[in-house]
């Protein structure tokens, strides 16, 4: 289930509610696109207890993840790292990773990367 947010225009900026467009589904994580433009690409995703996302890596591009709600326990290049609402983690290109919501309480991540057309292209 993913879909495109709707965002809030000031001027030239696009400002996105990430409390607001929070949404859970008991199946599997919910997951809502904020922004994939030519330079940058950004996504939420909600996690019921017990949902994850899958052992992945993304060969070109580096990755930031923000936990805006609950705890993410999170396995990156082999190592186990748990981060709490409001920290950041960022690790670079090629690196397996995945996300994982073991505890008891929702969690909500966003993630931004660079579209990896950039780095095709440039």
């Amino acid at each position: 289930m993913e879909e495109t947010a709707t965002a809030r225009v000031a001027g030239v900026a696009q400002v996105f509610d990430l409390h607001a467009l929070k949404e859970f589904a008991p199946e599997r994580r919910v997951r809502k696109m904020l922004f994939k433009t030519d330079q940058l690409w950004s996504e939420i995703a909600c996690y019921e207890p017990g949902q994850s996302t899958v052992m992945h890596q993304h060969p070109r591009e580096e990755e930031a993840i923000y936990v805006l709600e609950g705890r993410a326990h999170m396995s990156i290049d082999g190592q186990e790292v748990v981060v709490d609402a409001g920290s950041i983690v960022k690790f670079p290109r090629s690196v397996l990773h995945d996300v994982r919501n073991l505890g008891p309480d929702r969690c909500v991540i966003m993630f931004i990367k660079v579209n990896p057309k950039v780095l095709r292209d440039g």
